[in-house]
């Protein structure tokens, strides 16, 4: 494990497109303690807010904090509340479920899906990004979609490459259930797709933090930690045990995935990273943050982030008090660093 280090503390950013806001923002966000912030860089950006991403990223670097970007929603293939540019453009590069519905997300076995995820590598890196955030990869999950695409026990990939792979790989066709084999697949999909992706942004010069979606031996979605943790160029690795989403308690659900967030860690001196849930939170729980943010630190996390400035207020997933959970964030962020 590496030698013990400050606290970093960080939050996300997006839904604003004003320099004059991010001005303000960039002060309230120093003024809370965050040492660096992570920049949502969607295809929204890609395509139509190049100049003022850029703008951002400098300015948050000149005000010396880390400058992440986050490849929000990206191809769907990560974290985040965007629609894709890219599928509708690329039909025949996306995912086919197990229904034989075509998933709104591209499959990662597909070279158009390499190609555009490459673009968006150089973009992030040209304009001043520091660190890539790969956050929560995964293959398209039907029960995040609102709009109830499709029904929630369907799973991908059944395009003809990843038909044609499984084939040659396992000597039969693709299985309409998640047997150990299919399971295996659907990893190998990821791990190779990030393998390529982390190593292309490593020779590019940045860093590279992941964090995961909380282990769970039986949910569909949960990649193997190891596997990826192994992967060349990473340097930061993490989950988000979002306790109030899940309805679980608190140190628990901490403590647990800490353990685990070390274990992977410790062999491999990466790192340790954790997210809180800042939306979404209660009245009257608020507290609840400074318990978790302390029991990671103490199990060993060096990098602690939340989800995402001011309780998340701009989007319907508020907090119920979305000031008192960045009162919070910023004192615990403060007394953290400077324990």
């Amino acid at each position: 494990m590496k030698p013990a280090t400050s606290i970093e503390t960080g939050v996300s950013y997006s839904a604003n497109g004003w320099l004059h806001h991010f001005e303000h923002d960039l002060q309230d966000i120093i003024a809370h303690n965050c040492t660096y912030i992570v920049h949502c860089f969607s295809e929204n950006e890609m395509i139509f807010a190049r100049k003022r991403t850029r703008q951002f990223f400098q300015m948050t670097r000149d005000a010396g904090l880390g400058c992440w970007a986050n490849p929000w929603a990206v191809m769907g293939l990560f974290g985040g509340d965007q629609f894709s540019a890219f599928v509708p453009r690329n039909p025949e590069a996306c995912q086919i479920l197990s229904t034989g519905q075509r998933a709104p997300a591209a499959c990662p076995s597909a070279p158009e899906t390499r190609t555009a995820m490459k673009l968006w590598i150089d973009m992030a890196t040209d304009f001043g990004a520091d660190t890539i955030f790969w956050d929560e990869p995964h293959l398209y999950i039907p029960d995040w979609d609102d709009l109830h695409f499709a029904p929630d026990e369907a799973f991908a990939c059944f395009c003809p490459r990843c038909r044609d792979s499984f084939q040659a790989r396992f000597g039969q066709p693709l299985p309409d259930s998640l047997t150990p084999e299919m399971r295996l697949h659907r990893e190998d999909l990821m791990v190779d797709f990030l393998t390529e992706m982390i190593g292309y942004a490593h020779d590019k010069g940045a860093k590279n933090a992941i964090t995961l979606l909380p282990v769970d031996d039986d949910a569909s979605e949960s990649l193997p930690w190891n596997r990826i943790a192994d992967i060349r160029g990473l340097d930061t690795f993490g989950t988000d045990p979002y306790w109030f989403l899940h309805g679980k308690d608190c140190e628990a659900c901490v403590g647990g995935q800490m353990k685990q967030t070390m274990d992977v860690c410790e062999r491999r001196g990466l790192t340790p990273h954790f997210w809180a849930q800042g939306f979404g939170i209660p009245s009257g729980r608020e507290h609840e943050l400074e318990t978790g943010f302390r029991l990671a630190v103490e199990r060993g996390a060096q990098s602690i982030a939340v989800w995402g400035m001011h309780g998340n207020a701009a989007w319907d997933g508020a907090s119920e008090d979305p000031e008192k959970v960045w009162d919070v964030v910023g004192k615990t962020f403060g007394a953290l660093r400077n324990r």
